[in-house]
């Protein structure tokens, strides 16, 4: 270079385009990976949920039977059991009495995504399950 030619602009920005593409991709990534762990966090809590409903539920039996030997639920009174803790755990779900010893509970979560927001995803959903079976044991076979 001579001092007395005038410097040329080399490219003027013409890695700015290719530059701010990578960018959103790899903040797109980051956002499907940051919301990918809550949903699967979210499915893990909304079955914990449901099992402990279930559980709820599956207490409250029939005090007719339970002389005679046998367990039954009380079927209003576990699904009452059940919705209650549902209710206390801040979700919605749905209580199915299956029969005298056995309980389902469904459940769904909603939480608000941290990342994906940014392009239009406002919530994650997540369901989760579980059932309670009451088993009788022998007489006399407990702890």
């Amino acid at each position: 270079m001579t001092s007395g030619q005038p410097q040329r602009e080399r490219g003027g920005g013409a890695v700015t385009v290719p530059v701010a593409a990578a960018l959103l991709v790899i903040f797109a990534v980051i956002g499907l990976a940051v919301d990918g762990v809550r949903k699967a966090q979210g499915v893990a809590t909304a079955d914990a949920i449901a099992q402990e409903a279930a559980r709820a539920g599956g207490q409250a039996v029939r005090p007719g039977p339970l002389v005679g030997g046998t367990v039954e639920l009380d079927p209003a009174a576990a699904a009452a059991a059940a919705q209650q803790y549902l209710a206390d755990a801040g979700v919605t779900g749905r209580v199915s009495v299956l029969g005298p010893d056995r309980i389902r509970v469904e459940v769904t979560t909603s939480q608000p995504t941290v990342l994906l927001s940014l392009v239009g995803v406002e919530n994650i959903t997540a369901e989760g399950s579980a059932e309670a079976l009451l088993v009788q044991t022998p007489a006399g076979a407990g702890p």
